[in-house]
């Protein structure tokens, strides 16, 4: 499996890398704009990313917009739905209105900070990546 870890907090990015060194191989970006850019050369190089850990509250391009754009991309390039990435909402956000906007935009999953390594275990074996 392949990650892409995207939050602004390098303790955060840290703590989801220790969580999946045993099944995947992780890049970390540490905003929106690098995570866009990361993800689309991933697409173009037909090795995208089977997860994404993606934190919403973030300077520049929050999490929202981050995957808004990931979604289009795979769009672009005709991602079939069972191929695109898996989308898990990482955040500190635990208000009901942020987690229907987070599935609004088409994640696949939404955690609350900080992340416990059963969820997010079980999560995964939901979405058959382990």
């Amino acid at each position: 499996m392949k990650t892409l870890i995207v939050d602004d907090d390098i303790f955060n990015c840290k703590l989801l890398q220790s969580i999946l060194k045993d099944y995947s191989e992780c890049s970390i970006a540490m905003s929106g704009i690098s995570a866009i850019q990361l993800f689309e050369e991933a697409l173009k190089g037909n090795e995208h990313f089977d997860l994404v850990c993606l934190d919403i509250m973030m300077p520049e391009k929050d999490g929202y917009e981050t995957l808004r754009e990931m979604r289009t991309l795979e769009q672009k390039q005709a991602t079939l739905l069972s191929k695109r990435s898996r989308i898990i909402m990482v955040t500190a956000l635990e208000e009901q209105e942020n987690k229907t906007k987070a599935f609004y935009e088409n994640c696949d999953g939404y955690l609350v900070k900080p992340v416990e390594r059963k969820l997010l275990e079980e999560m995964l074996n939901k979405m058959k990546l382990i």
